[in-house]
């Protein structure tokens, strides 16, 4: 089985902007488990154990959802945590720009997958980029404070002009993405 999400990438400079965010974040000394910048992505959808036979069925119907998407422009800007800042387990950045167009990306991707067999996302698509999840208790505040602080944080904009089928696997120092195939955007523009 492989461990699996569908998920847009994001470019070097953005990966560069929020390696520094994440540093003025590490300041706090609190107890996270911080993501590397150059594994940060936007996952669209996680798919879990998937057998290596079924990899085609997926890539022919990302394919299929990326013929009919043109690229769309996105900008990392704003941060928080969920469930709130004050009771903290995920760090994030969040995402402006085209959000109907990567809501409705995120739609088509559901109506491909669920016939295959994924279950359905039942929550509202909340677009984020997770930089950490809190592990302990300790100096919350310090690293509250310094969300509060920054809340008008952005990144440059990007293109969303692909997704990718990436597996995971797991180490002791953090998840390892893998790309199995990308599927480039060649719908017309809307």
């Amino acid at each position: 089985m492989i461990r699996t999400f569908i998920a847009v990438d994001l470019p070097s400079p953005v990966q560069a902007v929020l390696e520094r965010f994440e540093r003025e974040l590490r300041k706090a000394d609190a107890t996270v488990a911080w993501i590397r910048p150059d594994r940060i992505h936007l996952t669209l959808k996680f798919l879990g154990n998937v057998a290596p036979e079924r990899i085609p069925a997926l890539r022919e119907a990302l394919e299929s959802v990326s013929r009919t998407v043109s690229p769309f422009r996105l900008q990392a800007a704003g941060c928080g945590a969920f469930p709130t800042i004050r009771q903290m387990r995920v760090i994030w950045v969040g995402l402006r720009g085209d959000a109907d167009r990567l809501g409705d990306l995120k739609q088509k991707i559901e109506a491909a997958t669920v016939p295959l067999g994924f279950e359905s996302e039942d929550r509202p698509f909340k677009p984020h980029l997770t930089l950490g999840r809190v592990k302990g208790r300790g100096r919350l505040s310090v690293l509250q404070e310094i969300l509060m602080a920054n809340q008008s944080f952005e990144a440059e904009a990007f293109d969303v002009a692909e997704v990718v089928l990436y597996k995971s696997d797991l180490k002791p120092d953090g998840a390892q993405y893998t790309p199995l195939f990308r599927a480039p955007f060649t719908g017309r523009p809307e």
